[in-house]
């Protein structure tokens, strides 16, 4: 079934790639970036950001109880803040807020936390992802995010990408500083919870004491860049809920050379929070990408299988910086969604969307 134009407005907070391309547009005469909101003074620097963006999609899917989203607004606020010692001991303070998540890895917000650097590691204690997570490579993924991203606001399933972890839940974290290349990270949270006004105890997540292990090794090599990584995540699901344990890991690696960007990951989630057994989820992800300040497009395809069903997903998707404060970007995501013996959706979603940011 055809379904057109699903469309969302979105005010969103973005920080890093205008700072880049406001770089590059004062190099070279380009149209001047709006002023940054940011103090600094004495060791301490305070950075605020916002901005707007309209999305729109085309989609094509087998699903007849598949709607065009309504119209939208979401609203989004960022706050990085930090104080530096004489000593060069940072700490900080950085939250994402949005009235609701982005289905993309890239731009998904939600997060609160405070942070300590030195020499010695970084601690990190708040709503903020875990090192399962940060530390681990996969399909290069740009702005809305091919095989994990916005598509699957309006049809389809996204790839796993990693391993299955604790997302953004409370949680105490240390990383270590690299040491030859290597560098390590755990985390602990005692409550992981979603859903939990759920009547039914069977549609809650509900896990204790989840703990979550990353691992990530980088070295030149000539012009490039090699990297491997592994990530681990374990949790003990309330009974109540009959769910499996959280039992879930993933290796990848990477390698760059400039703006290319090739990366690559197995994720293991077996039957992790799933209420049934023997569901032995895999998954096999790798893609391509080129990002510069002004420009990047990626491409990404994954392969999803468990005991009852497989999802194969194709996306390439980019971004362009029309101004340093104004990009345009968009992805274009083939996906067969088989239920083995029950259905099969499959289709094609395309998703635009201008992003202003100051």
């Amino acid at each position: 079934m055809f379904r057109s134009l699903g469309s969302a407005v979105v005010f969103g907070t973005m920080i890093g790639g205008a700072t880049a391309a406001q770089a590059q547009a004062d190099e070279k005469g380009k149209a001047k970036a709006l002023p940054r909101l940011e103090v600094q003074w004495e060791g301490i620097d305070i950075r605020l950001s916002g901005g707007a963006a309209a999305q729109a999609a085309v989609f094509d899917d087998e699903d007849p109880v598949t709607d065009s989203p309504d119209a939208k607004v979401d609203l989004f606020a960022r706050i990085n803040a930090q104080w530096t010692s004489p000593g060069g001991i940072i700490v900080g303070f950085n939250a994402e807020q949005n009235s609701r998540r982005r289905a993309s890895e890239v731009l998904e917000a939600g997060e609160i936390y405070g942070f300590v650097a030195s020499d010695y590691g970084r601690v990190e204690v708040g709503l903020q992802d875990g090192p399962a997570d940060t530390l681990a490579f996969a399909a290069p993924l740009v702005a809305l995010g091919q095989v994990r991203g916005e598509f699957s606001r309006y049809a389809g399933t996204q790839a796993l990408l990693r391993a299955l972890d604790t997302q953004d839940a409370f949680k105490v974290i240390y990383l270590s500083p690299p040491v030859g290349g290597l560098r390590g990270g755990v985390s602990y949270s005692p409550k992981v919870r979603r859903n939990a006004a759920a009547v039914d105890s069977r549609d809650r997540i509900d896990v204790n004491d989840a703990f979550e292990f990353g691992l990530q090794y980088q070295q030149p090599v000539g012009d490039w860049i090699l990297g491997a990584s592994g990530g681990y995540a374990t949790g003990q699901a309330d009974p109540v809920t009959t769910r499996a344990d959280l039992n879930s890991w993933s290796i990848g690696a990477e390698a760059r050379r400039g703006p290319l960007r090739i990366g690559a990951a197995y994720v293991d989630r077996g039957d992790s929070n799933r209420l049934d057994r023997g569901f032995d989820q895999w998954e096999v992800n790798g893609g391509v990408g080129w990002v510069t300040p002004d420009w990047g497009v990626a491409g990404s395809v994954a392969l999803t299988r468990a005991s009852d069903r497989e999802n194969r997903l194709i996306g390439l998707g980019g971004f362009y910086q029309l101004h340093p404060n104004v990009q345009i970007r968009a992805d274009v995501v083939s996906f067969r969604d088989e239920r083995f013996l029950v259905s099969t959706d499959s289709g094609i979603a395309t998703v635009v969307e201008v992003l202003f940011t100051i």
